[in-house]
């Protein structure tokens, strides 16, 4: 097994949008690939007569953004070129009308001079350096392998195809008139390349997009996309009845958990996800996901991705997950040190890398139920908030809504009173057989003697707060340590 010490030797945060298939995957330098098709997307900028390339730069800076910058859906690549920046912004998006999901990639001139942005669809994804045979450009964009890669909304300057990479010649200046002739190349070696080029004024923009599942060249780029802000919005939409939490960490931890829910609520287990980004998740794997995503508060994506067999069985889907989430976390000893280091050691967009990909779902729900269990441990119908987290921690304000346990959906709050904790609670009782089987889960998951709801309910404590409280009452207020 891969230590703690032993970094990934590539990191890519996986893009996706909920009810759609397929993802995009952008690496630490931008570089954008959908999956096993055997070629990615890269770029750089070339100003004042120099060229930049994001994967060769030192300045090179990403971070994420969003409608909501608490829970961001989008990666922001920074390349400094001459004076100045070009940005690129990368996220998903489900056009109005239907057609499928699209990656869009977004470059921004915030330098003080035009740039020329060069796109290069070259051989070689995440997983291996070659496979494309075919390159064509057509006045749409860029097809690879017969299939379309790309979507410009207005035409290149320049653009070439060639059977090899040592056959592109870099244009000094790009001319006034759009290249509009289609051009082709096959390589017998799968290494086949294709690039654009643009002038992109200061101050202007790029926009280019990625159909995320396979589309024939005969394919229309879509009408109408949205923008990064009504994405986000929409995301918002989609996540406010499940788990929300602040205060945790100084407020650091609420992107990465709020990241991590959404990725998991677009996580693609469908008969094609091995040919995506994250790869066909095994048994165990989903089982893991589905009882994060229980415990995160959304039981009917639960129920979605958890293996079919064990979708039937709370207890069978439970001792899978807890197999898979002894092999993630034991290095870390317990649930403050593992929240703690992966919190740390996180790629933009909170993503991990596994011993198979650069973003593993896998650590997403290991991370999101360490959290969970640093909130509330469950013990033989005891509920103790905040028990797992550190002493210095608990002495903080916190607020947390929904969080799944094996007794009910859980919010509770602190306040500080000079040193006195003030504590209010609401424990919700399952409604539905679904939400049932999805407390079922995850409090299986998160201790041996946990119930599943009903009766008159469990015990609740808050041993970090003050060792002698405790109330069997589902809704209240306590100024506890008085």
């Amino acid at each position: 097994m891969r230590g703690r010490s032993d970094p990934p030797r590539r990191r890519w945060t996986v893009l996706s949008a909920g009810g759609s298939t397929g993802g995009l995957a952008i690496d630490d330098a931008g570089r954008a690939a959908l999956g096993r098709r055997g070629w990615s997307l890269d770029w750089e900028v070339s100003a004042g007569g120099h060229r930049y390339a994001p994967g060769a730069s030192v300045t090179l800076r990403q971070r994420t953004r969003g409608a909501d910058e608490g829970a961001p859906v989008a990666i922001e690549t920074v390349l400094r070129a001459g004076e100045g920046d070009v940005c690129l912004r990368s996220y998903v998006a489900v056009p109005a009308g239907g057609g499928g999901a699209v990656g869009v990639l977004e470059f921004a001139n915030q330098t003080s001079a035009p740039v020329a942005l060069t796109l290069t669809v070259r051989s070689g994804d995440y997983w291996r350096p070659d496979g494309l045979g075919l390159v064509e450009l057509d006045e749409s964009g860029i097809l690879a392998n017969g299939s379309r890669a790309l979507w410009w909304l207005r035409p290149p300057r320049a653009q070439q195809a060639a059977a090899d990479a040592s056959e592109v010649v870099s244009p000094p200046e790009l001319p006034t008139a759009a290249a509009t002739a289609p051009q082709r190349a096959r390589s017998r070696n799968g290494q086949a390349v294709a690039t654009a080029s643009w002038p992109v004024t200061h101050g202007g923009a790029l926009r280019v997009l990625l159909p995320l599942t396979i589309a024939d060249g005969s394919a229309t780029a879509p009408a109408a996309v949205p923008t990064l802000d009504q994405v986000g919005r929409g995301w918002d939409l989609h996540t406010a009845s499940g788990l929300r939490l602040s205060g945790l960490a100084e407020g650091l931890l609420e992107a990465l958990v709020a990241d991590a829910v959404r990725r998991l609520l677009a996580l693609d287990v469908g008969p094609d996800a091995a040919a995506g980004p994250d790869g066909r998740l095994t048994p165990p794997e989903r089982a893991l996901a589905a009882a994060a995503l229980a415990g995160a508060g959304h039981p009917q994506r639960a129920a979605e991705v958890a293996p079919a067999r064990a979708a039937r069985s709370p207890t069978a889907a439970a001792r899978l997950a807890r197999r898979e989430l002894a092999r993630i976390t034991a290095p870390y000893g317990d649930a403050a040190t593992a929240v703690r280091e992966m919190a740390d050691t996180a790629g933009a967009g909170g993503s991990w890398a596994g011993e198979r990909t650069g973003d593993d779902p896998s650590r997403r729900a290991a991370f999101l139920l360490a959290v969970r269990e640093t909130l509330v441990r469950e013990d033989d119908g005891c509920l103790d908030l905040l028990g797992g987290l550190d002493a210095p921690e608990a002495r903080q304000s916190i607020e947390v809504h929904r969080l799944g346990t094996g007794h009910g959906f859980l919010s509770f709050a602190v306040r500080w009173h000079n040193a006195v904790p003030a504590l209010l609670w609401e424990l919700a009782p399952p409604g539905t057989r679904l939400e049932s089987w999805a407390c079922a889960l995850v409090g299986a998951v998160g201790a041996a003697g946990a119930g599943t709801g009903g009766g008159a309910g469990p015990t609740l404590r808050a041993s970090r707060l003050s060792a002698g409280w405790s109330t069997t009452e589902r809704a209240g207020e306590a100024l506890l340590g008085t």
